[in-house]
């Protein structure tokens, strides 16, 4: 059987996938600094599926913007269910299928 051929639309729901994968697997929160992790991260809030914080953004001496750093504080249950329904409707496209998750931090919150 050929392998089937992504489109550049799905290539790109791929990697979504697969970063929110790590970031299941992740002890949260985590952090992000790459710029490629963190544009997908404002587009995985943005769907719902993962819950993040972000630092302002800055802007280069070229005048680009760019965010700096994301910290993902959840992955949603809705993010649980794209996961699940990736792997359920393409079986091995992930690594791993999210089978369980790590224990959060153990670092105390501060509660006001």
């Amino acid at each position: 059987m050929r392998p089937r051929i992504l489109s550049e639309r799905q290539q790109r729901v791929l990697v979504s996938m697969k970063l929110l994968a790590s970031f299941w697997q992740r002890r949260l929160p985590a952090e992000a600094t790459s710029r490629d992790e963190i544009e997908q991260l404002l587009s995985l809030e943005a769907a719902g599926l993962v819950r993040a914080s972000f630092d302002p953004p800055l802007r280069e001496r070229t005048g680009e913007l760019y965010i700096p750093r994301a910290i993902v504080l959840e992955v949603t249950a809705e993010g649980l269910s794209a996961l699940t329904r990736a792997q359920r409707l393409q079986p091995g496209i992930l690594a791993e299928a999210p089978s369980h998750r790590p224990p959060r931090s153990s670092r105390p919150r501060n509660v006001l």
